[in-house]
Order: C-alpha cells, then structure tokens, then sequence
C-alpha cells in the first residue's frame, strides 16, 4: 500500500524536492532518454503528490489548476 502526501511547492522540504527531481530524472532522462529541460519553472506554481512506498517515493506528478498555465486543469510529470 502507498501512502500519498500532496504538498505545495512552498511547504516542500529540501530533501522532498530533491527525491523529486531525481525520480523525474531517472524516469524522462535517463530511462527514456527524452532531452528537455524538466526544471521548467513551472513547479512553484504547481501542487506535488507522492507516493511512497516503504519510505520511498515510487510514484509522483504535479498537479494545476484551470488557469495557472493551461485555460483546463492538467496534470504533468506523471511517474508511476
């Protein structure tokens, strides 16, 4: 069983951000090989929902609303 926490940017802790942008980098760099720039400015914005699994996080995305950057509510980063 997974036990999910979903946080603003803000009221992440630096090792939770760092558990983030690792697993985002594991999975689109390096696992598919996709060469963009994940760091997009677009997190501070966004809401943050984990999953971890024994203490680590195996599942994550980010979350906006209607507005913050698309005119529909999106979820990107999707890692599962």
């Amino acid at each position: 069983m997974l036990e999910w926490k979903i946080s603003p940017f803000q009221s992440l802790q630096i090792n939770e951000l760092y558990e983030i942008l690792r697993l985002r980098s594991e999975v689109f760099v390096v696992e598919q090989r996709s060469i963009y720039l994940d760091i997009d400015d677009k997190d501070q914005i966004a809401q943050h929902i984990r999953g971890y699994k024994d203490g680590k996080l195996v599942a994550y995305a980010r979350l906006f609303r209607s507005g913050d950057y698309f005119e529909d509510a999106a979820i990107g980063r999707i890692v599962v």
